[in-house]
């Protein structure tokens, strides 16, 4: 272990036994390059996150004020700590089964092994440094595809200034063109754009089915169009899976993350909020099971119910069955909806989505045809 290579390292321990938060300090007292920043609860490590600059978190579970499983939940839930790994204390199974979903890194157990200590703290701090750099290029890659996309705007969008002194429906309207314009082309490139398309035509059809009026199913189409700003920004193809391999899934994530702070920048209008949430909370599962916060119920907003059933409908249908290696039928797929009925998705909206199921199958048959005439 190239312990130099890393650089200065930031050490958060939380722990309200002071003698074990002195014995960590005591096992790697030898490696200069840690910093270590203590904390006897949860409420203070919020503090210190806040302040600090922390590359790594050692969480004891049982601690007062607040414990470890609300620490590990509000760490989870803010975005900006996403490439902080956090290693929990315990042993028990059961627990560590828990705190995954909730999104743990790792865990160690006590007595701490020196070897075993250090091992972790190197191997994760060596993975959170990577990830940083690949994000650093990738937002780099997005200031890039930015300049590109505007220069390939029409005259119209590119000198169009948006300014506090427009009406929010001017500027939501030129939000829409521009952050649209800049996906159709990135989609293009990456030949995307008819999924993206199908998704965000039947996202529409399902919110007006749901009760949302014309002009909240048009902000929830134009949001659902751009969903993968972010993956293709960073020049990764978009993914078209029902199921996501935990690979993917850390892939997918900084394709969320990015997609999300891209936008972030934007002036905050209802079509933004909505995209965001779109973007942050498609792949998120009714019963916690889903990623990248593990948000569960009515946590995770309708509008991205509706994207996340749609998607996996289009998705299912695109590819080949496991069992005959030939596409999924309708009657297959209708199967697997019907099955993630309150495990992935919402049990009101799936219902009504699949009480109308012949209505988008046929809508979407439309769709892939009307694609084929505009190509041609």
């Amino acid at each position: 272990m190239k312990w130099n290579l890393l650089g200065n390292i930031n050490l958060l321990i939380v722990d309200d036994d002071p003698f074990n938060r002195q014995l960590v300090i005591n096992l790697l007292g030898k490696r200069e390059n840690i910093n270590f920043i203590e904390a006897e609860n949860g409420k203070e490590a919020l503090k210190v996150l806040e302040k600090h600059n922390i590359d790594m978190i050692l969480l004891d579970l049982h601690m007062p004020i607040m414990d470890g499983y609300d620490t590990l939940k509000s760490i989870k839930h803010e975005v900006k700590y996403d490439l902080i790994p956090v290693v929990i204390v315990t042993t028990d199974e059961e627990e560590m089964n828990k705190l995954y979903s909730l999104g743990a890194d790792d865990f160690i157990s006590k007595p701490f092994k020196l070897s075993e200590l250090e091992s972790r703290i190197y191997a994760h701090i060596e993975k959170s440094q990577y990830r940083k750099k690949y994000h650093e290029l990738s937002q780099n890659q997005i200031q890039k595809t930015l300049i590109e996309s505007k220069e390939r705007v029409s005259e119209e969008t590119k000198e169009l200034d948006i300014q506090k002194s427009y009406s929010l429906e001017s500027i939501e309207k030129s939000q829409k063109n521009i952050f649209y314009s800049m996906a159709k082309i990135l989609a293009s490139k990456n030949q995307n754009l008819d999924n993206i398309k199908i998704v965000a035509l039947l996202s529409k059809a399902l919110s007006l089915i749901i009760g949302y009026n014309k002009q909240q199913a048009n902000t929830i189409y134009y949001a659902t169009l751009i969903r993968e700003i972010g993956t293709l920004s960073i020049g990764q193809k978009v993914p078209l899976s029902f199921n996501f391999s935990d690979l993917d899934k850390e892939t997918y994530t900084t394709s969320i993350l990015t997609g999300y702070q891209l936008l972030n920048s934007a002036i905050e209008t209802n079509f933004i909020k909505v995209a965001k949430t779109v973007i942050l909370q498609s792949q998120e599962h009714f019963d916690g099971s889903g990623f990248p916060k593990q948000k569960e119920g009515k946590e995770i907003h309708n509008v991205a119910y509706i994207v996340s059933l749609v998607e996996s409908f289009n998705a299912l249908l695109s590819q080949k069955s496991y069992l005959n290696n030939k596409l999924h039928t309708p009657q297959e797929v209708y199967g697997v909806l019907e099955e993630n009925i309150a495990q992935r998705f919402h049990p009101k909206i799936t219902k009504l989505f699949l009480n109308h199921f012949e209505y988008f199958i046929e809508l979407r048959e439309k769709i892939i045809k009307q694609n084929l005439i505009e190509r041609e």
